[in-house]
């Protein structure tokens, strides 16, 4: 993380497994942070959060965050506060696709109240509540970087297949409130940058019910992902500030 040149304090969203846990641990061995913030919404049955802690004591600070809970975000918002930490790199993991109460829609009839409900609230809402909570306590006269775990499926322009309405529009609308932050808090800060990030099809809960498609060649697993979104991260200047980002630093178009 050489573009930072101060310490990082980080706070990761959607830490106790798949990318999230695995940016935590890339995070952890790097000398530039000084702490991490872990949040997920049962850290107490985050076993390998729990590891961590145990490798790497009060580096790693396990939070228990939900982004569907205004409360929570703000509990995290209050600790940052009483710890005096000032978070200058935020990323949010949290993603909703499928759980067992929803699958991604492939047709018209397939759609639901609550199942968009749900989408918005996990994959739109709760980043853009997040970033309210936590906006005083962002520095203004260092690097920052917030990024937004998105989906190359929430591009407009490059949906061709059509389906999974609550996934795809939710991330649409994830990536225009990343937009919105992006221009607001660059007022403020002309060294911050806030983009969403495209991690690739990655070997997780989330696509291991669609990977039947894909080519083994093409499937990440969850620390390369990692990798390669640091680096992305690592590599971005405020002139990109706003975008939308594959793993490989490509733009993918809105």
């Amino acid at each position: 993380m050489k573009s930072f040149q101060d310490p990082i304090v980080a706070v990761v969203i959607g830490s106790n497994r798949g990318i999230g846990l695995a940016l935590v641990r890339q995070l952890l061995v790097n000398p530039m942070v000084d702490v991490v913030y872990a949040g997920c919404r049962y850290p107490g049955f985050a076993c390998d959060l729990d590891d961590l802690v145990k490798t790497y004591g009060t580096r790693v600070v396990p939070m228990a965050v939900d982004v569907t809970n205004s409360e929570s975000i703000e509990d995290l918002a209050n600790r940052l506060e009483f710890d005096g930490a000032h978070p200058n790199l935020i990323v949010n993991c949290a993603g909703l696709l499928h759980d067992r109460d929803l699958q991604p829609e492939k047709r018209l009839e397939d759609v639901t109240l609550s199942g968009l409900r749900r989408s918005f609230d996990i994959n739109s809402i709760g980043p853009v509540l997040l970033m309210k909570a936590v906006k005083q306590l962002i520095p203004n006269q260092q690097r920052v970087v917030i990024a937004n775990l998105s989906a190359r499926v929430g591009s407009l322009s490059d949906n061709r297949l059509g389906g999974w309405y609550g996934y795809r529009a939710s991330k649409a609308a994830q990536n225009m409130f990343t937009r919105n932050i992006a221009i607001e808090l660059g007022r403020r800060n002309k060294k911050l940058v806030c983009v969403g990030l495209h991690p690739g099809t990655v070997d997780t809960d989330l696509s291991r019910p669609f990977q039947r498609s894909v080519h083994t060649q093409s499937l990440l697993s969850a620390d390369t992902s990692a990798k390669r979104l640091l680096d992305v991260i690592d590599s971005l200047s405020p002139e990109e500030s706003g975008g939308f980002y594959a793993y490989d630093g490509s733009r993918i178009p809105w």
